[in-house]
Parts: structure tokens; C-alpha cells; sequence
């Protein structure tokens, strides 16, 4: 372990996922393993056992995309292929933490970034401190669920840092780690309580159809309530209150609703797709595929355009606003999951998103940036 001003860690805990079957471990045996798997997901091994967390912004957002993606298609670890879409919250997480990197990786940010026009790194700081610790809480939970829902239900109550005596060193010492108080480090809530108290009943009623369109319209009830829990939990217990509530972040999104820095910011449009540059969605809706060899869904014969904005008025920054438009993205997801053709242009674009999961920064990292780790 290097000094504070560094983002190595080291793992401590069994390396080898599976070697230690969920009954025969104590439950912080069980919770430490996976939070050390989301840990994995986001750093790059720079020796055995030895880990250092990727610096840049944009391509950790891309890996979180990446590992939703594959989450959503159980292409992760303890994934079932039969029962995808259960996780139906996190195809729609994939597609935010995509819109995460595009905000990092446009021209805008990381002038701004360079400059400190207008608190714009520390704003960007914020976005990327949600998107971190967003991702090491909800991302845990699915990996926990599908190791062994019986473990998951007598150790979901356990989880909280400060008792991962193996991790706790590795886990401090990541960027931002003071928040954690914040959001009651990690612990069980009651929106993951209800999301994932829906899982069983998705799962019955995707074993008993025989194929996807049936196993969607059987669950879509369950599925939708799920995914507003999940979105609960996301918006409201942790991207508030260590992201949304960051004076830098408030004064920034304040700024951009000026008459004048209206007409130069970055596009807030959420797009269902891989695309970074949502008119370049817009060119694929209207026209067919047409993304040059690139491999994705056709977007011309969907029901309804893959792409939201944030509707007139809108206020990002406080929650009740924002959940206004949360709610209809959600709702827009869920209408093009029950079509047939909605459902494989988004599953064919979250395939795109998980192969990201090896992004690395392509940029200089601002030294100032993960709270000055490098």
C-alpha cells in the first residue's frame, strides 16, 4: 500500500471467486469478497494481488457502464442467461454511466476542468465521486444475490465498511472515501430491501415462459417496481447526498440554466443507446443502423424515440425535480423492453457498452482529480 496520495490497493481477501462457497463463509467473509469484485472492476492489476483504481474519469465511467451491461445480460459472475432482464434496473444504469462518460470525455468538461471556469472541476470531482460510490454499493448487491439469494438474505443486514476488517485499509484509502459516513457505509436500506425482495417473483415467472417476450410481459409488473426502487436508492440515498447536494456541483448545473451558458452546454439528453452524441441516435432513427461497421441496434423500427431530456424546468440538483424526469426515463425504458424490437435494439446496445470493461484514460489526469490520488 502506498501513501494516501495514491489510488493502489492491495487484496487481502481469497482471490479466487468460487473457491469458497457462500455457506462455508462467515457473512463479512461473503460481503468482503464482492465489494472486492466491484473493486476489481474499476482498477487495473499492476502486480499479483497488488491493484491500482483507474485515475481517469471517463474511462472508469465506461467500465461501471461496462459491468451494468453485463450485470443486465448475466454475463457477470454467477450470471444465468436464462433469467436476464431480472435485473432490470441495471440496463437502464448502464446507459446513465455511459451519459457519465460522455459528460468527462466532451470538450467543455475538460477545458473547464484545466481552467476551474465557473467551479467546474470541482464540480466534475462530484459527478465523479457519485459515479464511484454509486457503483460500489448497487453493483455489490446483484453480485451478492447471484452468489446465493439465501446468503444474501441472512448477511444483507451485515454489510457496513467499517466491519470489513480484510478490505478496510483498500477501501479507505480510495478517493472519497470520507463519504461513506454519508451514506451509512453501504448498509441495507429499504429500497433494496423491496427491489430485491421482488426478485424471487421475477425469477418464477421468467422460469415458467418459454421465451424472452413472455418472461417480460409475465414480470413486467415486478420489473417496473423494481426498477423505481432501485432508482429510489441511486438518486436519493446516495447520489444526493455526496453528489447532488456538493455545493460546487449546484452552482455549476445553476450556471448552465443561464440564458447564456444554456446555448453552450453539454446536451443533458439521456440516450438509450451506446452513443455518446445523442444526434448521432437521431441520424440511426431516422435513417436505419448507419453507424459505419459499428455493431449496435437498429433504431428506425422502434416504437418510440430512445432518448429522453430533461423535461422544462427541470432542476437537476434537487431531488423531487429530477425524479420527475428519472421517472420517465424509466418509463420510456420499460415500453421499449416490452417490444420486441425495442427489447433487441437496447439489449444489442448494452452489448456494445460491456465490452468496456478494459477503458483506460487516454488523456492527462489533472492532478488534482481523485482528491489529488494519482
Amino acid at each position: 500500500m502506498s501513501g494516501k496520495d495514491s489510488l493502489d490497493w492491495k487484496s487481502k481477501t481469497n482471490s479466487n471467486v468460487g473457491s469458497c462457497r457462500p455457506a462455508q463463509c462467515n457473512c463479512i467473509q461473503f460481503l468482503q469478497i464482492y465489494q472486492q469484485e466491484a473493486m476489481k472492476r474499476v482498477s487495473n492489476i499492476e502486480s499479483s494481488n497488488n491493484y491500482k483504481l483507474e485515475p481517469g474519469y471517463e474511462a472508469r465511467a465506461r467500465r461501471i457502464a461496462s459491468v451494468y451491461a453485463k450485470i443486465f445480460l448475466e454475463t457477470e459472475i454467477g450470471g444465468d442467461p436464462t433469467l436476464l432482464g431480472r435485473y432490470y434496473w441495471m440496463g437502464l444504469g448502464a446507459f446513465a454511466s455511459k451519459t457519465v462518460a460522455m459528460v468527462f470525455s466532451a470538450f467543455r468538461s475538460k477545458i473547464a476542468y484545466l481552467t476551474g471556469m465557473l467551479n467546474s472541476d470541482d464540480a466534475l470531482d462530484a459527478f465523479a465521486k457519485g459515479n464511484l460510490w454509486l457503483f460500489m454499493d448497487i453493483s455489490v448487491w446483484h453480485y451478492l444475490w447471484s452468489a446465493s439469494p439465501d446468503s444474501f438474505k441472512k448477511c444483507k443486514g451485515q454489510r457496513n465498511t467499517q466491519n470489513f476488517v480484510d478490505l478496510l485499509t483498500s477501501i479507505n484509502n480510495m478517493p472519497w472515501s470520507s463519504c461513506l459516513s454519508d451514506i451509512s457505509y453501504l448498509r441495507v436500506t429499504s429500497e433494496i430491501n423491496s427491489a430485491f425482495g421482488l426478485l424471487p417473483s421475477i425469477e418464477s415467472k421468467f422460469k415458467s415462459e418459454p421465451t424472452l417476450q413472455l418472461k417480460f410481459n409475465a414480470a413486467q409488473a415486478d420489473l417496473l417496481k423494481h426498477i423505481l426502487y432501485v432508482a429510489v436508492q441511486e438518486q436519493r440515498n446516495i447520489l444526493q447526498k455526496i453528489a447532488w447536494e456538493d455545493a460546487s456541483l449546484q452552482a455549476n448545473v445553476k450556471d448552465q440554466r443561464g440564458w447564456f451558458l444554456s446555448k453552450v452546454s453539454i446536451d443533458q439528453t439521456l440516450a438509450l443507446s451506446s452513443d455518446y452524441d445523442v444526434s448521432t441516435l437521431k441520424r440511426r432513427r431516422r435513417r436505419g443502423t448507419g453507424r459505419g461497421g459499428l455493431v449496435g441496434g437498429d433504431a428506425k423500427s422502434l416504437p418510440e424515440d430512445p432518448w429522453s431530456t430533461p423535461p422544462k424546468g427541470t432542476i437537476l440538483e434537487n431531488y423531487d425535480s429530477r425524479m420527475v424526469w428519472i421517472n420517465k426515463v424509466a418509463e420510456k425504458y420499460h415500453t421499449l423492453m416490452l417490444d420486441t424490437d425495442g427489447r433487441n435494439f437496447l439489449i444489442s446496445e448494452l452489448r456494445v457498452i460491456a465490452n468496456w470493461g478494459n477503458s483506460k484514460a487516454e488523456s492527462r489526469i489533472h492532478p488534482d482529480s481523485n482528491e489529488g490520488k494519482t
